[in-house]
């Protein structure tokens, strides 16, 4: 037997953690334990305490001498990539928006509402799906552009049709929006939930930092701010069941101002906090200050917003989850038919990776071959000692880095390290 190349000995003020980043199970150790598991005599443990041996190979801190452990981790994630139980599908209803934003990658496109024939492509294409027995549920989710734009003419439209075809097929459904919540009403709530949805409608709404700063990045194209609305709008959404999603997009230049959001919202009752989780994302096209450290920032802000009771993922430099993109039933269809994986980049036509036929079936092209072929990374990649919990990021960063050798996100050894120490960190804070 062997240390899984994946188990990390962490020393945490006077103790030692041992984290295996692919499990993500962890134990604290006595110091003799520890000596013996960096000795690298795995099987001597056996002979002086067999009960930590058998703890060891039953959690996967030790393995085989002869399993290959990137084989094992790839083999897992075709598994997960492959599951056909849920049909997660992403529409662009219009790729126009009532704001602008400097930082948006997307070109606005005036009069680019769904068209019939790419809402009839959508229908055949559920109905294809939902009749199999291993589908069990439904996810719509619209995106663009502002999906709240069109509402009434065709997202609702839309919704009713696929919601009859989910209940008279027994299949679970599910409905989320990417909004600026600029135009959510109680009207639009309303009707998303009187449909026969498996759990409450989803929100993802976007905060630029406090009300002044946020004003003057997400506003109308007349120049009008938007911040008071929409945390009017939040507010009634989450007194009307509707989970939130709050992300903050943060820069150098705003990233400070995010308290005062916090004490905009400081006041809302304990149940209208508990339906918001707040994601810290900076923007990636900011150019970075010398005078702020992000992280610190982020971590500062993180805790203040719990304090105040609510949740916040965690700040990190990477995620053990694998991007959506990278599972076969899940896909984006822009309003005239074309197929994307990545919602991250413009819609155009050289980006697009196939298109949805006039029967509902989908056409992809070598684009998506490629994604295919290099989503887990390079051989530096698989060699890793993170890569279960790094895997070289997403699919899209991958076809953009092909040709890279090495690292494709050029971490050094104390990045890693910081990592796995950031990891067991927030590990260890859910169960204080």
């Amino acid at each position: 037997m062997k240390l899984s190349k994946y188990s990390f000995v962490i020393k945490r003020g006077s103790d030692y953690v041992l984290y295996n980043c692919w499990t993500e199970k962890m134990a604290v150790l006595e110091d003799r334990l520890r000596e013996w598991l960096e000795s690298g005599d795995v099987d001597h443990i056996q002979d002086i305490h067999p009960e930590f041996y058998d703890y060891l190979l039953r959690e996967q801190f030790i393995v085989d001498n002869e399993v290959n452990e990137a084989e094992e981790v790839i083999k897992k994630w075709k598994e997960e990539e492959g599951r056909e139980d849920c049909l997660s599908l992403m529409v662009n209803s219009t790729l126009d928006c009532n704001v602008r934003c400097w930082y948006c990658y997307e070109k606005h496109r005036a009069n680019t509402d769904l068209t019939s024939e790419t809402v009839s492509s959508i229908l055949k294409l559920i109905h294809k799906r939902i009749t199999t027995p291993k589908l069990k549920s439904v996810h719509i989710s619209f995106f663009g552009g502002e999906p709240l734009l069109n509402f009434e003419k065709t997202v609702f439209p839309l919704l009713i049709q696929i919601d009859k075809m989910c209940h008279a097929e027994n299949k679970q459904f599910a409905v989320s929006f990417v909004s600026n919540s600029y135009l959510l009403s109680e009207e639009i709530v309303n009707k998303v939930h009187s449909l026969h949805l498996a759990q409450p409608m989803t929100v993802q709404i976007t905060l630029d930092g406090n009300e002044e700063i946020h004003n003057k990045t997400r506003h109308l194209a007349s120049g009008e701010g938007t911040y008071a609305r929409i945390l009017s709008n939040m507010r009634m959404a989450v007194n009307k069941d509707v989970q939130i999603t709050l992300r903050f997009n943060c820069t150098g230049n705003n990233v400070r101002t995010f308290v005062d959001v916090l004490a905009d919202l400081k006041n809302w009752s304990t149940e209208e906090k508990s339906k918001i989780r707040i994601d810290l994302q900076q923007v990636w096209q900011d150019t970075p200050r010398t005078d702020v450290d992000m992280q610190v920032e982020f971590k500062k802000i993180r805790e203040l917003f719990m304090k105040e009771g609510f949740y916040v993922n965690e700040v990190r430099a990477v995620s053990p989850s694998r991007c959506y993109g990278d599972h076969a039933n899940h896909f984006i269809v822009n309003y005239n038919g074309d197929l994307y994986k990545c919602s991250a980049r413009d819609f155009t036509k050289e980006n697009r990776e196939g298109v949805l036929t006039s029967d509902g079936d989908l056409e992809w092209n070598e684009k998506r071959a490629v994604r295919e072929r290099i989503k887990y990374g390079n051989a530096a990649c698989i060699a890793c000692r993170i890569y279960p919990l790094c895997h070289g990021g997403c699919s899209q960063g991958k076809l953009e880095q092909q040709g890279v050798n090495g690292c494709i996100k050029h971490y050094t050894e104390l990045n890693k390290v910081k990592i796995v120490r950031d990891r067991v960190e927030f590990l260890l804070e859910r169960f204080v």
